[in-house]
Formats: structure tokens, sequence, C-alpha cells
């Protein structure tokens, strides 16, 4: 976790008051803070330090003593800041004067996006320049990854002459003066000598070209993202006017960033100029962009919502004033009260609460962030401990005790187990193995490429373990039993998650014939006869490589690993590794579609599926507006709907066999709305179109589920129910405890009529079958 190190005289004056050490302690779990070290008392009160440790990786504008400062300020009701001076916005761009920064078109494959703005009024003290310099590196290095992503240089903004510049240079030509030196280097030769270059050359070493920033005279200001020029670079105490600027590949974590440093210096009583900058390319935000710019989406919050999640019975008045003690700008409206809902209204009627977030903060991506932004600015003080109501007894699954059995077999045979992250990098799942994306997760928003994707094999984790272990005394065996998830359409979510075994050998002498030995044991062991058969994996040596066959059906492989995988790890021992599916080796394992027949049997014994429904699963009427073809899945309509929300909702769905774009354009048709989002074939997902199947002369055929008597946005409620609130995010496996069939040619959910506007959805030539 992120720990920073404030300069107590600073800190207790932006914080305008100051507390005793207990005090401040109390008061910084409101920023998910503590105290990680006291100051040295034998220090004068201008040198104290005090170190604190921030426990959340998702507020990067709290890695700062302007941000812990603004937090605990605000939070104990102190009056907001106004950043609209500075600010702009879509629609409202602030003027920049000759503030300009141009990017050339040769720095797009290096490093490609900029933004800057300048800090001008009272000069820095030793405190503030101190405190620069550490949100600088807590933010590239953190936020950053190492400067990778983001790095952020200060100049003295007083001796540039604008426009500057940023651009591609050839590093063995051009050279300048770098901080801490007194003679000249080229940008290859700092890579090398410098002590920056030494820390941080690896994300430049590969470039043809070199980034280089410089003023409108040519005058160096830095060789991002690695060194400043011991001229514009060398900021110093007393220094009044600064520009900062920020470089990187993500233009959304760059304005997160700059508009941080901006707020923070705002806040400490400095005047914050815009810059414009102008890239010759696509940045995501157009390509000219002036910041400090506030990009925030608005996020949706009821009352009701909020008080079930917390337990609690806040009013209106007592939310609006939690948030804005954490900086929110809230607009509220008052909406009816359904029979679900009502018991968390106070008041008897229920509250929309529409969030819009400070412009330094970007962590808000569904209503449990705002629920827990009102958690927080009420205090946890104010939330009273309770006694559970409910006991469970707790029990291992038969997964779990499955493979416990294969774990004791891997250690017999001398393997050592292993341990690893499940989110990892293109570059490590799919790069180094060489193979193909088609089938991997890739995860939206991620804070960071190192976990952009769900692995999908154990292989992976346990080459780039070897790769870290050439000093250790060979032979290498290594395993792990853990999740793996691919994508896979034969599924209802398009997913699929399994437990696997991977194990793996790095020796001289590793080859197919002892890993196959090592395979039968496994096998034996684990009660199962099979077969092996050729495969063409890839990830192994062709015909080094065998699938594993259990009555019929491949559940694994093993080989020896491909010299071109072992080169990409840059691993120099021969390995074999292989991979087995723990799932379907267990005892009375059935097929994926007897699993779910049998779950969905036993859910509906256990609990009632029309209550379940009520509260967990969002049926909608939406009007298909537009039908286009998905250009990668041969089976996938692009459907845009009006759902009543004002928001145009995207749905993919497969019926490109079935029904053509004249049989959709136009319909009031069944959506279930409350399905998590996927990505299918590089377009995003935002829930399920209902439809059923039917046989007609012998062909199947699909017919759509329609109201077209209901407005967009109509509620599907069950006969003798009401409507309810809207319910959370949910997956496809729990939309699927409910049953929903047609019967007597009527729409049936949880063996009830359903019923958009009051009226029965009926079908026209679909009879006795499921809903899909």
């Amino acid at each position: 976790m992120p720990k920073i190190e404030v300069n107590e005289k600073l800190f207790f004056n932006l914080l305008g008051t100051k507390y005793d050490y207990d005090t401040l302690e109390k008061k910084l779990t409101c920023g998910k803070a503590e105290l990680d070290e006291k100051p040295d008392m034998s220090q004068g009160e201008d040198e104290r330090v005090i170190k604190i440790e921030l426990n959340d990786t998702n507020r990067p504008d709290l890695w700062s003593t302007g941000g812990v400062a603004r937090c605990l300020r605000l939070h104990g009701g102190a009056k907001r800041s106004d950043y609209s001076s500075f600010m702009s916005k879509e629609g409202a761009i602030k003027d920049c004067g000759n503030r300009i920064a141009y990017v050339d078109e040769s720095i797009k494959e290096v490093r490609p996006f900029m933004v800057s703005f300048v800090i001008s009024g009272k000069p820095i003290d030793d405190p503030m320049l101190k405190d620069i310099i550490q949100t600088q590196e807590k933010l590239c290095w953190n936020f950053g990854r190492k400067r990778k992503t983001i790095s952020m240089g200060v100049y003295r903004s007083a001796q540039i002459k604008w426009p500057v510049h940023y651009k591609g240079v050839n590093p063995d030509e051009t050279s300048f003066v770098p901080l801490g030196c007194d003679a000249p280097m080229t940008c290859r030769q700092i890579l090398s000598d410098h002590p920056k270059g030494k820390d941080f050359g690896w994300i430049l070493k590969d470039a043809k070209k070199f980034p280089l920033l410089t003023d409108d005279n040519g005058e160096v200001m830095s060789m991002a993202p690695i060194i400043n020029s011991a001229t514009l670079g060398a900021v110093q105490v007393g220094d009044k006017d600064l520009m900062v600027e920020l470089t990187g590949d993500n233009m959304e974590n760059l304005i997160l960033s700059a508009n941080i440093v901006a707020c923070d210096f705002h806040d400490a009583g400095y005047e914050i100029l815009p810059v414009k900058v102008v890239h010759p390319y696509e940045t995501g935000f157009g390509k000219e962009i002036t910041v400090p710019f506030y990009f925030q989406k608005t996020t949706k919050a009821t009352l009701s919502a909020i008080n079930k999640k917390l337990g609690s019975k806040l009013t209106k008045a007592e939310v609006l004033d939690a948030l804005a003690r954490l900086d929110n700008d809230v607009e509220s409206n008052d909406i009816p009260c359904t029979e679900k809902t009502a018991k968390y209204c106070p008041a008897g009627t229920d509250t929309e609460f529409t969030l819009s977030p400070a412009p330094y903060r970007n962590d808000f991506l569904h209503e449990v962030d705002v629920i827990e932004d009102v958690m927080i600015g009420m205090g946890l003080d104010f939330f009273k401990p309770e006694r559970p109501s409910e006991f469970t007894v707790g029990h291992l699954s038969p997964v779990t005790l499955f493979s416990r059995k294969a774990k004791e077999i891997m250690v017999g045979l001398g393997y050592q187990e292993m341990i690893f992250n499940y989110l990892g990098s293109k570059r490590d799942y799919i790069d180094r193995m060489n193979i193909s994306a088609d089938n991997v997760i890739e995860i939206l928003n991620p804070m960071s490429e190192n976990y952009q994707f769900v692995r999908p094999s154990i292989i992976a984790s346990l080459l780039r373990a070897e790769s870290a272990a050439a000093n250790a005394i060979f032979p290498h065996k290594i395993f792990e039993i853990g999740k793996v998830a691919f994508l896979d359409s034969a599924e209802n979510t398009g997913t699929k998650t399994i437990q696997s075994l991977g194990f793996l050998t790095a020796a001289n002498d590793a080859n197919f014939n002892a890993l196959a030995s090592e395979v039968s044991t496994i096998l034996y062991y684990l009660d199962h006869k099979y077969e092996v058969k050729e495969t063409s994996d890839p990830r192994f040596i062709p015909g080094r490589q065998a699938g594993i066959i259990v009555n019929g059906v491949q559940v694994g492989v093993f080989g020896e690993v491909h010299p071109q995988v072992l080169e990409n790890w840059q691993i120099s021992v021969p390995c074999v590794a292989g991979e087995i599916n723990v799932e379907s080796l267990m005892p009375n394992s059935t097929s994926a579609n007897e699993s779910k027949k049998d779950e969905k049997k036993c859910d509906a014994a256990e609990f009632d599926q029309a209550e379940y429904f009520n509260s967990h699963i969002q049926l909608l009427v939406a009007k298909i507006e537009k039908v286009e073809c998905n250009p990668k899945g041969d089976k996938l309509y692009i459907e845009t709907m009006d759902d009543g929300s004002g928001t145009p909702r995207i749905i993919q769905s497969g019926l490109r066999p079935y029904l053509s774009e004249s049989d959709l354009l136009g319909k009031h048709v069944i959506i279930a709305a409350n399905l998590a989002p996927r990505k299918m074939k590089g377009v995003e997902s935002f829930g399920m179109l209902l439809a059923c199947d039917y046989t007609e002369n012998g062909e199947e055929k699909v017919e759509l589920l329609t109201a077209p008597w209901a407005k967009p946005g109509t509620q599907i409620v069950l006969e003798g129910c009401g409507e309810f609130e809207k319910p959370a995010k949910i997956d496809i496996d729990k939309f699927c405890k409910v049953e929903y069939n047609i019967r007597n040619n009527t729409m049936m959910i949880a063996g009830k009529k359903a019923l958009a506007d009051g009226k029965e959805i009926k079908t026209e030539k679909a009879n006795d079958c499921d809903v899909c």
C-alpha cells in the first residue's frame, strides 16, 4: 500500500487546525489511512515528518500532503473549494493565451500523449518543494507503473519560451545537460551513465526515438520519463511560476493525475493556469486537450438501496451531507417507493441521487461506490455493531476436497506448490505463450495493464516463476491448483471458469517420456483410465505433446515446452509442462448442462423463485432502434435500444441465423436489464434479449418476446406482484436460477404469468418451451 511522508507544519496549515497524534489517527479513517510512524519529537516543528499509510490504491488523490489534508478538512465540515476558475470541461474550454504545447507525430509510437498546466503565485518553499517531489514520485511509481504509463516533470515557467514542443529524437545525436550533471550527455548515454537512466532506462531502451521536451528556443526541458534538464528543469526553493507536464500512454490517467496535482496546489493557495496541448492524432478526448479538464461521469444510487446496503435509516438530507463531505456534487430527485423499498425510506418517499465526483477522483463504477462514500461521510462510529441474526455451518466443497487429493499426489511426485495471481498482462498470458487472444477474457477499466487479462492457463504463471528461478538448484518441479477462465460461447455467460492443475519441470534431462510417466501416475491415483492423442498446441513442440482423453473428452494436455516460448520467457533450461481440468476428473462428474439442471432443481426446492425474481432480476421493455452486424462474429447482431433511461443501450444477440434486421427493427422486446456487461467480439453488451425456440416444418426457428403496447422502460412484473426496486448487477448463473417458459402461448416466470403494463406477454407460434 502507498506510504507518504508529510511535513507536520505544512500538513496542519493545509488542514486548518492541529490535532494530537491519537486524534489524527482516528480522523485518518475517513481517508482509509492510518499513522505508519509518529514524528521524531526531538526535531523542530518545521522539520518533523508524519508518516501515513494509505489503504486504498483506487484513490491516488490521497497520495500527497494536500490530498490527505483536503480529505480530513472536508470530512470535518470545512467549505469546499471551487475549481471552476481553471477547470475546463466539454463545451467550456478555458483560455490558455500563449500557453500551448505541440506534440509531434514522431512521438506516437514511443510515448504518445502529453498534458500540462502552470502553477503561479507565491514562491515555493522547501516543504512545498519536497511535497511536489513526493507527489511526483508516488503518482508515477504507483499509479504510473514505475513511470512507464505516467511520468511528471516540473519546470521553471518564467524562463520558458512558449510554445513548447514534445517530439521524438535520435538518441545518439541529441544531447543536453541532465539534472545533477555539469556536462552534456547524449540521450542514449543518459540511460547507461545517469542514475535515473539506470533506474528507468528499461522503459526506452528498445525505442528507435526518445521523447524530448523543449521550449520554442530549442532549450531542452526533459527527456521523459527519465530526467529533467539542468536548466529549465532545475526547480529551486523560491521559484514562483512552475510548469507541470505529464506524459504517458493513457490520456484518461494523465488527465486525472494532472487534476490531482492542480487541485492540491489550488488548495494550497496557488493560481492554476491551463495549458492547451495539440496532438496530431486522436487522444480519446480530441486532438486538442486543455488541462485541468473535468471528464468524470455521473453515478446513481437510491436512498432505499443505500439504507438497505448499510442497514441504516438515513434521511435524504443526511445522505446529501455525507456525500458533500467527500467533495461530491449531488443532484436528488424524489421518486415513489415500491412495496419492496418502502421499509428503507424513512420519509415514505424514495430518492434517486446523481453523483458527480470531484475532478481529482475517478473511482466510481457502480452504485456501491456511492454507498461507500455515504458510509465514510457519515463516519464509521455512526454505525453501531449488531449481533448476527443468522448462523450457518461451513464445509469444504467437493472440488476443494478433490483438489487436496490431487495436491497430495503432486507433492508425492516431488513437486512444490505455488500460488499465483489470477490476473495478468497480455504480454505474459498471450504474447509470450504464442497463443491467440480470441478466447482470453479481458478486464474492463483495468487500473494497470499488468492486471488486464484473466489467466486462461496456469502454465504461463509457472513459466513466469521459472524465469525468475535460474539461480536455484535444478531440477525445478512446481505446480499449482487454481482457477482459470476463458471465453466459451456454449456457456450462458459466454465465459467458463474451472479448477485446473498445472505442473512444470525444468531440468537438462526434462523430456516428454518422463512427464508422460508422471501424468500416468497422477491419473492412476485419481482413479481414472485415460488415453492420449496427438495435439497441435503452439505452446509445445510438435510431435512432443499429447492431449489427455478421459471418457472420450479431452481434459488436459502435456508436452515439451516450445523453444520459442522458452526464449520469450528468457528460460535457458528445457521445460516440460502440463495442465489438467480437475473438475472433469471428480467422481460422479456430469456435463455442464446436467450440472446446471440439477443446480436449478435444487435451488427451486430451497427458495421461492418468485421472491428471488422480484429482488434480484430486472426485465424491461426496450425498443430496438438500430441493428448492425458484428463484423467479428458471424452470428451476432449489435442492437441499439431505447430502454426508457434516456441513454441508448447496446445489446448483442446471436440471432443473425434466425431473424433478419427488419424482423428486429422497431420491435418492443423484453430484455434482461441488470446482467453484468460483457465484451463479445470486441463490443460490450449490456444485457440480454429474450426469445424462445420452436420448430416449424422440421426447421428450428426463433420467436421474439415482445410487448408492443408497452413503452420503453416498462418493468416486467409477475401476476399478483407490484413493481420493485432496481436490483444490483448479476451474472447469468443467478439469472438462470428462475424458470422462464411459455405455457399456453403465455410467458411464465417462476410459475406466474409475466405482465407488461398489466397485460400478459403472448407468443404467436412458440409454445410449451423454455425462454432463452
